[in-house]
């Protein structure tokens, strides 16, 4: 839902007037924050040992990928401007928004319940 909420804000970032665009930076930011927020919980969630390492892993790679992908927008800004960029984050947001989806159809974790990492190791 938050991943929509924010692919709403980055549509009306396309806008040509200044209040539509102002209020769409404010639909984007409110979106991004809340799917960042339930992310974050469902780490907690899921991890059944080392919840501190988990989330410390996620916050790694919330930062790197932000990082990685701040760098690709600059050559979707170069090639074609706002629009470029906007494209580019509408599509992340589309993939972001097909893994929560199929991620909200996992089933609780219960006590007793092999791990992933239970049954590598």
């Amino acid at each position: 839902m938050n991943c929509a909420i924010t692919l709403a804000g980055v549509g009306l970032t396309l806008a040509h007037s200044l209040i539509t665009i102002i209020a769409g930076v404010a639909v984007l930011t409110f979106g991004f924050f809340g799917a960042h927020s339930v992310a974050s919980s469902w780490v907690g969630l899921r991890a059944r040992h080392s919840k501190g390492q988990a989330s410390a892993l996620y916050l790694f790679f919330y930062y790197f990928g932000s990082s990685i992908v701040g760098y690709c927008g600059g050559f979707f800004w170069s090639a074609w401007g706002w629009v470029g960029v906007a494209a580019f984050i509408g599509s992340l947001l589309v993939m972001a928004l097909v893994i929560s989806l199929r991620l909200s159809t996992l089933p609780p974790l219960r006590e007793g319940q092999p791990t992933l990492a239970s049954q590598v190791g």
